[in-house]
């Protein structure tokens, strides 16, 4: 009669021959790590960027490059079409965050600030955009109220503001993709 296994045992025969690539493991370990440091940065605003910099620089200079490229995604990920004036303060530590890793490199500040300025830009655009709507609605209701289809403005502002959206999200991507390129780099 044979002996029945346990789940334990034929687990154990499953992975005996698995190997652990320790390099790996260790790489994937530090880039966590950077992305750890860099979205503990910008989530904390009681948190100082010296704080991230002394544990940043505790690192050895090959392990501060992994970690590096884990607060470079999280720099890039961070960089978004903003909802409201509130991007700010978020884009700010970003900032902070661009100019520690890179030592105050001066073309990474320089494109920091055209990110800033294109978002601030975005946040106008729109506001004008729905201000001038608001406006032609307010006209046209007074003018002739039955005549107004609100259907057909919240279609129409739906389109147009979609239409913003891409063009900036398509902008914005080409911006960060120049600084993903400076970022590598200035490794």
């Amino acid at each position: 009669m044979a002996r029945i296994k346990s789940a334990w045992e034929i687990a154990l025969e499953k992975t005996k021959d698995i190997e652990v690539d320790e390099t790996k493991y260790k790489n994937d370990t530090l880039t966590r790590e950077g992305m750890a440091l860099a979205g503990g940065y910008l989530n904390n605003t009681d948190q100082k960027i010296d704080e991230v910099a002394a544990k940043y620089a505790s690192y050895s200079d090959s392990d501060r490059a992994l970690v590096r490229g884990g607060m470079v995604s999280i720099i890039l990920s961070n960089v978004s079409l903003p909802a409201d004036e509130l991007f700010r303060m978020r884009f700010e530590r970003n900032s902070d965050l661009v100019n520690m890793i890179t030592d105050g490199d001066a073309q990474a500040g320089r494109l920091m600030n055209q990110i800033g300025d294109f978002l601030q830009q975005y946040i106008d655009a729109k506001k004008a955009f729905v201000d001038r709507m608001k406006a032609q609605i307010q006209q046209a209701m007074e003018s002739n109220p039955e005549s107004v289809n609100s259907a057909q403005y919240s279609q129409l502002i739906s389109q147009n503001l979609k239409k913003m959206d891409d063009q900036y999200s398509q902008a914005l991507d080409n911006s960060k993709e120049d600084l993903r390129q400076l970022l590598e780099a200035l490794a």
